[in-house]
Order: structure tokens, then sequence, then C-alpha cells
């Protein structure tokens, strides 16, 4: 203890991170304060997690309670309920859980609590209502508050916030929520259960982009089923009243506008780090628009002071501050450090149903570990404890590595929040998961159906894969067909369609009710064999996944043919076209082939110039793709009326197909090398193994428009390169159809090469590489609103051309690829004024070596450069 000041510890905030660091420095001795400007309690307590929690049990109850009708349990006369009486309830759990936390508890066990606001006079001292407190070290766990962005006439209207929500006296008939993340979507299944006309507006094009996408697309669809609309992509712009209601006024970004009418309107953007007026400048505290920044051992710039919760993140958990405040008060007492990981962090979403995840999602751990994954998926609808409940919609999905521990769980469905628990043990023991095969579930429960399967079905695999196992399956065949029996047995898999029927896929069957990148495409088998996809009228962006949620739908039931329907395709960009790319390569991988028909002219030009009529076998017409597919087109019955393939809208901003570039007048200093005469080639002609790299800048400020962006990077692309890496456009720049030039110095030696301007409009554009580029393949860059920001993108997908250069890639290229185009990113953030923060992400889609690309050396520019180069400095010394 030091006598020298008032307290040993002192703790900004009474929330959970606050008090749990302040009992925890208590009971290692310290003399203990906290200052709360509010309620002891804090943003959990009283405004998020116990009262968001006790309005989603009654949106459960009200579930429980359609289903009894349902059933014909229950009369429907009483299912009404008095809506009155809900935020009473609500109110009334949140003053119970505040006796658990008055102030008089915490004062019995000799913590000091202080009520005001809480101002650094300097590094030591406090002023908290006008008296000085001193203190030898500080906790600031200060919480956040509601994030309300500034949208025109919002504070003309009576917005609602997380805060003011539980003051409403009834139930409104209609509510729109802005933001989609997790409050608000919470918030959308709670009400939408209690009867509200629920309104979700979202910027983002998906929901809940950090979960499993196959589950969030489950979730999608059961949250639409419930009466809750979705509008994803749309940001709003405008509020007012109108005859008594709120009018919003949003807008998708094609820039078109609509409108709602709403009794109310609720703000669930997010919230911000409450730290004003703390003058954290005083006590030498480096903070940022995020937070406070702090070390693993959660302490600040002043390595007296700690931080913890919300106001530090990573997430806005209740668990994860808990956590914190444990950390930050050991380390704040005792001189051993302690560093904080969240590599076992548990997150849930208590929507209806609930989604608990953690770990690696199916395409993170992919892009990790290829081939040598392995998933364990099991739907509710095949559970016996849910058919018990009713609780059939759901999924779970365990996902392991190449040595068979657990590295992702995902679970949407009922019990998910306390079954995920089970799955964070395991994967914290960082042990296979078969190991735990012999821990014994009651029947029937969700663990035993879900945990308890994946780690019966992990050692089964592991029996499998045994070598004296298999060289015993090899002698007795029998025993291999009775194992399957009982892996299948156990994964309840069910039965293919019969091969004599035509079924459609659940992707369309009701008017919005599938997410937005499915509901405008359906899916139809005939049979286990084939498979047609209807594309939409639009294929725009490499994010939105309706490939890939199409490949989810069809890749259950694996068929031999995939058939793509373009007749509605009007609009594709760049980044589509290496989505096609990515589909076919997965597809071909399970050992399908992958066909389109319908295909107007416009597009047949697009998919000769990029290269995908060389991968997809492309037919004039349905007739034409149902014979090749040994099927007849009245069995798929994707449509009553014959439609007619559709020009496209966009496609002055593609390329035209040419059989050779030419190369146009270019600037003196560019070598000019390795590009006329060429072909422009894309990833289907590569050699090595094809990989898709990503590279993201968010630009967190919405008066940056993603015109302005992409504007700003065609304007400076070559200045923003590195000063080894040399771009030359032609005099049209960055347009379709145009050449760039590159002249790079590269461990290696000179490289003369240069790239194709693909596609390009405003927000986006696209290359491909000539015949001798070190890559084959595409590079798009592209803008988008995300957030309340702008999300600018670079994504690669590409395959090393020839052996010599995937030597290279492996040895240095890679990483110097990736300077490259950081580089790029934060040249623009820094035009932009806005600090660089920039990831990246990369996935292997295809890991096979396709040899006979071999013959692409001949072309290897890298090496015609070299053999150049004695003639370049012959002509250099002629002209000195």
């Amino acid at each position: 203890m030091n006598e020298k000041y008032d307290y040993d510890i002192t703790v900004i905030g009474a929330g959970i991170a606050g008090m749990v660091a302040a009992v925890t420095a208590k009971g290692l001795g310290q003399r203990v304060a906290v200052v709360e400007k509010r309620r002891i309690g804090g943003n959990c307590t009283n405004y998020t997690c116990i009262p968001s929690k006790a309005l989603i049990r009654l949106g459960h109850v009200c579930k429980d309670i359609s289903w009894l009708v349902d059933q014909g349990i229950v009369a429907k006369p009483l299912c009404a309920f008095d809506t009155s009486q809900v935020m009473a309830r609500i109110r009334s759990v949140v003053s119970a859980a505040y006796e658990k936390d008055r102030p008089e508890t915490f004062e019995e066990i000799g913590i000091r609590v202080l009520y005001g606001d809480a101002v650094f006079t300097d590094r030591h001292h406090l002023k908290v209502n006008g008296r000085t407190v001193s203190s030898n070290k500080f906790i600031i766990a200060a919480g956040t508050r509601p994030f309300v962005p500034p949208i025109k006439g919002i504070e003309d209207v009576p917005y609602l916030t997380n805060e003011t929500l539980y003051d409403l006296q009834e139930l409104p008939k209609s509510l729109a929520i802005l933001g989609g993340g997790v409050d608000g979507l919470e918030y959308a299944s709670a009400f939408g259960r209690l009867g509200v006309e629920t309104t979700v507006i979202e910027l983002s094009d998906v929901i809940l982009p950090m979960a499993d996408r196959e589950l969030a697309l489950h979730l999608h669809r059961a949250l639409v089923q419930d009466g809750i609309t979705l509008k994803l992509g749309a940001r709003a712009v405008e509020t007012a009243t109108h005859d008594g209601r709120l009018v919003l006024t949003y807008e998708d970004k094609s820039g078109q506008r609509g409108e709602i009418a709403v009794e109310r309107l609720l703000v669930a953007l997010g919230r911000k780090p409450d730290l004003a007026g703390l003058a954290l400048e005083n006590a030498g505290v480096n903070v940022t628009p995020r937070g406070i920044v702090t070390n693993a051992a959660l302490q600040t710039s002043a390595p007296h002071i700690y931080a913890c919760g919300d106001v530090v993140g990573p997430d806005q958990l209740a668990s994860m501050a808990e956590y914190q405040g444990i950390i930050a008060a050991t380390n704040a007492a005792l001189p051993i450090k302690q560093k904080v990981h969240y590599r076992n962090s548990v997150y849930v979403i208590f929507t209806i149903p609930y989604l608990a995840f953690l770990g690696l999602t199916e395409a993170q751990a992919h892009a990790k570990y290829g081939h040598k994954m392995k998933v364990y998926r099991f739907e509710y609808s095949n559970m016996r404890r849910a058919l018990i409940d009713g609780e059939t919609t759901g999924l779970g999905k365990f996902i392991c590595d190449g040595r068979g521990r657990l590295v992702g769980a995902h679970i949407l469905g009922e019990s998910a929040p306390e079954v995920i628990h089970e799955a964070q043990i395991v994967k914290a023991m960082g042990k296979p998961l078969r190991r735990t095969y012999g821990m014994t579930h009651a029947y029937p429960t969700y663990a035993q159906a879900l945990v308890g399967r994946a780690s019966q079905l992990a050692f089964l695999d592991y029996m499998k894969d045994n070598p004296f196992v298999r060289a015993a399956l090899k002698i007795a065949p029998g025993i291999s067909n009775g194992l399957e029996m009982a892996r299948d047995r156990l994964a309840e898999t069910r039965p293919r369609h019969s091969p004599d029927k035509a079924c459609e896929i659940n992707v369309s069957v009701q008017a919005g009710a599938a997410p937005p990148e499915v509901a405008s495409m359906k899916a139809v088998y005939k049979g286990s064999d084939a498979c047609v996809i209807m594309l939409p009228s639009a294929i725009m962006e490499i994010d939105h996944r309706f490939l890939e949620a199409a490949y989810a739908w069809q890749g259950r039931q694996n068929p031999r043919y995939v058939a793509l329907d373009c007749r509605e395709v009007i609009r594709i960009n760049g980044l589509a076209a290496a989505m096609l790319v990515k589909f076919c390569a997965r597809c071909r991988q399970r050992g399908q082939e992958v066909l389109a028909f319908g295909l107007h002219k416009d597009l047949r030009d697009v998919f000769a110039v990029s290269e995908i009529d060389q991968v997809i076998r492309v037919y004039d017409d349905e007739d034409q793709a149902c014979s090749a597919m040994r099927t007849s087109p009245g069995a798929m019955e994707l449509n009553a009326a014959p439609r007619e393939p559709q020009p496209l809208a966009n496609a002055a901003c593609w390329a035209k197909p040419v059989d050779a570039l030419r190369v146009p007048p270019m600037p003196a200093e560019a070598r000019n090398l390795n590009v006329n005469g060429r072909r422009a080639v894309g990833p289907v002609n590569g050699f090595g193994p094809l990989w898709q790299k990503t590279f993201q800048l968010f630009i967190q400020d919405p008066s940056v428009a993603p015109e302005e962006a992409i504007a700003l990077l065609k304007k400076n692309f070559p200045r923003y390169q590195p000063s080894f890496n040399h771009f030359y456009p032609s005099e049209k720049g960055i347009e379709a159809g145009e050449l760039v030039l590159i002249d790079s110095s590269t461990p290696g030696g000179p490289v003369s090469t240069g790239v194709m301007v693909m596609y390009a409009d405003e927000r986006s554009f696209t290359f491909n590489t000539p015949q001798g580029h070190p890559e084959c393949g595409f590079v798009s860059f592209s803008a988008s609103e995300m957030d309340g920001g702008v999300i600018v993108l670079i994504i690669g997908l590409a395959r090393a051309s020839d052996p010599l250069y995937e030597a290279a890639f492996r040895i240095a290229g890679s990483k110097i690829q990736t300077r490259i185009w950081k580089h790029v990113l934060t040249s623009l953030a820094l035009d932009l004024g806005f600090p660089p923060e920039i990831t990246m992400t990369q996935e292997c889609i295809d890991n096979r070596i396709r040899w006979r690309e071999f013959r692409n050396t001949y072309y290897n520019a890298q090496l015609r450069t070299l053999v150049n180069e004695p003639k370049r400095w012959l002509q250099c010394l002629k002209k000195s």
C-alpha cells in the first residue's frame, strides 16, 4: 500500500468491467474506490444486457404460445396480451438486478463508491464533484454511449436508443430500427415476435458478416419468416414527422430512395466510448476514436493507468469486459503482468433462434487449412430434442483442423448459448475433438445431439484414417461399408432425392423469405445429377456470396452437373467474373461440371474476355444444356414462359475480346516489353495453386463517397506505387480496354510487363494479365459503403504463370506483392486524410499444380526482360 495517496486503485466506471475490477483489486488487498456518474451496474444492468434479454425472453414466450396454438393445444383468444405491461415487466427486472448491485453491497466489503463526473487534473489526481481524489493507480472502465449518426432531421424527431427504449409505456404498433448488427437484430427479433411491425435498415449487404455465412443465411430466413422486413444495402438519409407518424427516408446503393412511415424509430448503430470530460490528456493516456489504446497487459500509454471493458474492445461484450476487469485489476495490484488473449472468446446473438459461435468460420478454416479441414454439420430438424421442443429451425457446425483439433464451432438454434460453452472448453484444451467421445451426454439433449455426435464422428474419422484400419478395410471391404453406415447413422445423413423426381430447393419458396443474394435466385434439381441455378439480374460484388449461397444449396446434393441460367443477367462487373472463376474451381474440386446457357452476345463477350468460357461450357438455350446434362427441360420447370437473354446494361464498362493486345502510344520512359501481341489471360490459364488475396481499407467517414475513392485511385495509381514498381497507363487512363505498362525491380531482376483494364466503372475496376506476366489472373479494386464509412478492397484472384514464377512467389514474390498493394491503400488513405488501417486475408481456392501450363515458361516476362537488358544498355550508351 502507498499511504501517499487516498487509494491504491481507483476504478472509473461501475459497469460490469469496473465492478469486477474493483472486487478483484479489493480481494488482492488494495484500497479501492469506484467513481460512477450514473447508476451502479453501468450499461449492462441498466440499458443493454439485462433489459434486452428480458425483452427477448418475452419474445420467446410469444413464440412458444404461437407453437401451442399451431398444435391446437391453446385456443387463439388466449394469446392476447397486454402490451402496456411489457415494458413495465422489463423495468421490474432491471430494478431487481440493480438490487444485487446497490452501492451498499460494495461499501460493506470496503470499496468506496463516489458519485459524479471524474476529471483528471494530473497523472495521479481526479476531480469528482469538486472533490480531489488521489490514487496510486487507475483502471478506466467508463463504458460507452449510443452512437447517433448525423442524419438530416434526426434531432427533430423523438428517436429511441437502448437508453430510452425502456421508458416507453407500451409497445409501438410499428418500429424502424437503424442498424442490422447484433443489437439491431436482437431488438428486431424480439419486437417482431411481440407483434410489432418491424423494419431494419442496414448498410451492409449481408447480416452479421463476422458469422459463418451459412448460419447467417439461415438466420436471415428465420427473421423474415417472423415478419421482419430487412432492407439491406440501404442507409437512412432523412427523418421527419408527418400526421403524427415518423417518416424515414432511406437510399440503396444504386441511389434509389424509399420511405417508410412508422410509429417509433430505434437507433441501434452501436455504441462509442464514453470518454468525453475525463481529460485523459492530463494523465498522458492516448485515445483514438475507437477507444483507449492499451498493450496486451491492458496498460495505457501511462503505465500506472489501466483500461478495460468497452472502452478497449476489441468487442463490446459483457463476458469480455468481465475477463478484462480481472486481468486489469490483477496487473494493477501485482508486479507480474498477465496478458489478455481472445482465442477462445464466445459470441452469442440472442435472436430467435439464438446464434452462438467461436473460432474460425468454415470459409476462414478452408483458407487456412485447405482440404485437410473437416466439418461436422448437424441440422436441428434431425435432432430428437428439437422435435420434442418444436424447435426444428437450426444448424450446428463444428470445424476441425488437419490434426482433428476443434478450431471453430457455430450453432444456430435452441440452447445455442449454453451448448457453445462445451465447445469452448474443448477448443481451449487444444486436444483433438475425438478425445471427448467417451464423455457421455444425457439423452435427449442439444449437447448430446451437437457436441456429443461431433466427437463420435471425429473418432470414426480418426479410425478410418488410421493406417492399420485402412489396411484392414482393404482386406475386408464389408467392414468399410459398415463403418460408413455407422458414420452416416451418427450424422443422421439425409438420403438424396429420388433420381426420377425434380425437386426445387427451398431457396425462393416465399417472396422475401430468403436473403437478397438468394431470394432472386432459384435452384432446381433433376434428381441428384443436375442442378440449374437461375442467376439474378445484377451480379456486382464478390462479397455478396449469392453464388456461394447457391453452391451451398446445390452442394448438399452434390450433383454431377451445375448449370447457370443467365437469361436474366443485365449487369455484371469484374468482381463477379472473379467469383464465377472461383465458383467453377470449387465445383471442379467436387467433380462437378459447370454449364451456362441463355447468354446474350454482350455476356458472351464478357465470358470471352475473362476466359470464363474456358471453364464453363456455354450453350445457346435450355434445351441444349439439358441435353448435355442428360435430362429434359420440362423437368426443370424454371419458368412457364420462354425468356430471351437480355443485353448488358453496363456492356460499355467491359473491354472487348481481342486475339492479341496492341500497345498504344505510351510514355517514353516505359520499357514496353512483353505486352504487344500477347493474349490477355485469366486464372484459368495459370500454373500454380489458385489464391485469393483480399486487402481491405476502412475509411470511417460517411462524407467520403465510394466514387471519390475510386476516382482518386484511378487518377493517382502510378503515384501510389512503391519506388521499385512503375505503372504507365495509356493517355485515356484506367478505362475499359486500355493497357497499363509495368516496369518493376525484383530480387530476381527487372520485369517489364503490363495489364489490361478488363472492366471499369465508377465504383470498381479490374485488371487482367497478359501472357508472361508473373500471374495469370484478375486484380479488382472496389469501394462501397459500410458501417457509416467506405470500405476499399483490392482483391486478387490468380495463379503463378509458370514453374519459375511459382518458385519465386513461394520464396519472396508473395511478400513483395503484399507490400505493393498495402502501399497503394496506404497512399490512398493518406491522400484522403485518414490513418491507414489495412487488413489482409488470403484463401487457397484450388491447391493443385496444373502441369500442362508448364509451357507458359516460354512467355516468361522476367526471362525476356533480362535477355533484353544488354540491348537496352547499348541503346542508352548510344544516346549518351
